[in-house]
């Protein structure tokens, strides 16, 4: 690996790993650059799977206050979060990989899509569910509106549904899974994104696990250099945060996922025309 890849490839890195800490979406980031690398869209998704864990991890560290007395809450959403991106991540070496090359761009307009509405989406399901209680929807700071004891059984198989997504491919998953906190009654953001955290990162250790058990599947090299990048990423973000608005970040990468989504879809066309 050269040196100018070394580069592109921590950069990339950096700017997943930072995006996934600010807003959500960096597999929108890595997963084109792997393919422009010239990995397989099944070996690029899970090298991107595997490269990203590191800044998950941390993110999830950060909200650590505002997780406080949920760990009961957290403990529920285990198995439904390993069940199911263990099946994701089954189906997705299942999937032939021109067929899964063909299903891309559609994976990735819809994620982009569900990027740019994720605040809509989560205000909406968070509004449905105090009409259906008859209460006031607010987002208070955190501390307020503890997190219920135990997830509710529909939470469970909707997020059980989430974790098969996630784990087959999972780019803009963090939209679905605030709704569905949404819909279940929580309405503090800060405790709904350190769940959101909490149930990705899950999922993606368990697809990664099985991605990194098949032989010559992950770019192992390339998953060493995009780990130091995304976590310095995530480090990073932390510090721009107060300066960079997130509708600056959901923008850019709204318009990145549209260019990215067209790209590939010349790119499917051309291996069937081929």
């Amino acid at each position: 690996m050269s040196l100018s890849e070394i580069l592109i490839l921590s950069t990339c890195a950096a700017i997943a790993g930072a995006v996934n800490a600010l807003a959500g979406g960096g597999m929108l980031v890595a997963y084109p650059v792997l393919v422009a690398f010239g990995l397989s869209p099944i070996a690029a998704n899970a090298t991107a799977t595997v490269a990203l864990l590191s800044g998950g991890i941390g993110a999830q560290l950060g909200y650590r206050k505002e997780m406080k007395g949920s760990a009961p809450f957290m403990r529920g959403l285990v198995v439904p979060c390993i069940v199911g991106g263990s099946l994701g991540a089954f189906f997705l070496l299942k999937t032939p990989p021109r067929q899964f090359a063909a299903m891309v761009p559609g994976f990735v307009l819809l994620a982009t899509i569900l990027f740019a509405a994720q605040a809509q989406i989560t205000r909406l399901a968070v509004n449905v569910h105090a009409k259906l209680m008859g209460i006031t929807a607010e987002h208070p700071v955190a501390g307020e509106n503890p997190v219920p004891v135990t997830p509710s059984t529909t939470l469970l198989i909707a997020q059980f549904v989430i974790s098969i997504y996630i784990g087959y491919f999972g780019a803009g998953a963090g939209a679905i899974m605030l709704a569905n906190f949404g819909f279940a009654g929580l309405i503090n953001i800060h405790q709904m994104n350190g769940l959101k955290l909490w149930s990705g990162m899950l999922t993606n250790v368990t697809a990664a696990l099985i991605f990194a058990a098949q032989p010559s599947l992950v770019s192992w090299p390339m998953v060493f250099v995009m780990t130091f990048g995304a976590i310095a990423g995530g480090y990073l973000s932390s510090r721009i945060a107060q300066r960079v608005s997130q509708s600056s970040v959901r923008i850019a990468i709204v318009v990145i996922g549209v260019a990215m989504a067209a790209w590939l879809t010349v790119i499917a066309i051309r291996q069937r025309t081929g």
